[in-house]
């Protein structure tokens, strides 16, 4: 179900750019197959790879986040990823890679200013049709 689109993902991740500076994220790739209705982060569990998702799923999106080491934590970029996720409508997230530059080098660098001490998530935005009812839940009244 999902490899169709996991190609075409992954191809355009190599198309990707980077932003530097603060948390940010932003969509690489979107599936121009699917068009769903927002969701909300709490509705968006991260997963650490494909076999731990619990159901089949569509891959929605290609999600970058970025940024800097020394001021965010690896929990600001999920929430970032989550967010993004629930933007187009996700109620997944399967973590491709999530990491930071530990060059003391470039934490010192960041800590002076610079932009090079980069903490960085790349994460697969999913929809799992046999998910809807929990999503529901978690995001009514929100």
């Amino acid at each position: 179900m999902h490899s169709r689109t996991q190609n075409f993902l992954r191809i355009l991740a190599l198309a990707g750019g980077a932003v530097a500076c603060g948390t940010r994220s932003h969509i690489v790739a979107r599936n121009p197959a699917l068009t769903l209705a927002p969701t909300c982060a709490d509705a968006v569990p991260v997963y650490p790879d494909r076999e731990h998702v619990p159901y089949d799923y569509y891959e929605v999106a290609l999600i970058n986040a970025e940024g800097n080491s020394v001021y965010n934590g690896n929990g600001d970029l999920l929430k970032s990823v989550r967010n993004e996720a629930a933007g187009v409508g996700a109620n997944g997230v399967v973590l491709d890679s999530l990491g930071a530059s530990h060059a003391t080098v470039k934490v010192l660098g960041a800590a002076v200013g610079s932009n090079d001490a980069e903490r960085k998530a790349r994460a697969i935005a999913i929809w799992m049709p046999s998910d809807t009812a929990r999503v529901r839940e978690a995001c009514s009244g929100k």
